[in-house]
């Protein structure tokens, strides 16, 4: 009996251990994906298809903006576009958009467009939000949460960095500082 009673002991031990390292790593990555990261996936393939990934051409998608006016994607072709899937309550979020709105400033007028994609909140308060934090770039209204599945965004912010001609050149999950931004946008720019 205190065989039986040492194995089935080791045993839930194991059993209880594995569990803990399944919660710990479950943990581990929903905080990476969640903080700012350094790290893109970028390349030069030119391919047509549209997707997802770099060298693809961005799907296209029709939402409302903050005066209710709807917009499309692919209306934005001859310019580059830098699309931020993001909401209120994402402090990483929050902590990029005066980099945003200084690389707004600085590219508007160089044929780059800024949209920010918010995801299931209420226009009310993403409004408040935005003239509260004085942002001038474009935001949509992603109410359903389509537009974000159908890009596969599982953590916010994540941003794609478009071309002229609507190809992925760069995406980035995770926070970014201006000079990361500028960096996917000369690319996008080429």
């Amino acid at each position: 009996m205190n065989v039986s009673l040492k194995r089935n002991l080791s045993y839930h031990g194991r059993v209880i251990a594995g569990l803990l390292a399944v919660i710990w790593l479950g943990l581990l990555l929903a905080t990476q994906a969640c903080t700012p990261s350094s790290q893109a996936v970028s390349g030069d393939q030119q391919e047509t298809t549209v997707g997802i990934n770099v060298g693809e051409v961005a799907p296209d998608f029709t939402l409302t903006d903050l005066e209710g006016n709807e917009v499309t994607l692919s209306e934005y072709r001859g310019k580059v576009v830098f699309i931020n899937f993001w909401a209120t309550w994402c402090p990483a979020c929050r902590a990029e958009m005066p980099e945003m709105e200084a690389i707004y400033q600085e590219y508007k007028d160089k044929g780059v467009v800024v949209i920010g994609v918010d995801i299931q909140e209420a226009k009310e308060e993403v409004l408040q939000y935005v003239q509260q934090g004085g942002y001038s770039w474009t935001f949509l209204l992603d109410t359903s949460g389509a537009v974000a599945a159908n890009y596969r965004v599982v953590a916010i912010p994540t941003s794609f960095f478009l071309d002229r001609e609507g190809i992925i050149k760069a995406v980035n999950v995770g926070a970014m500082t201006k000079r990361a931004m500028e960096a996917k946008l000369i690319e996008a720019m080429r």
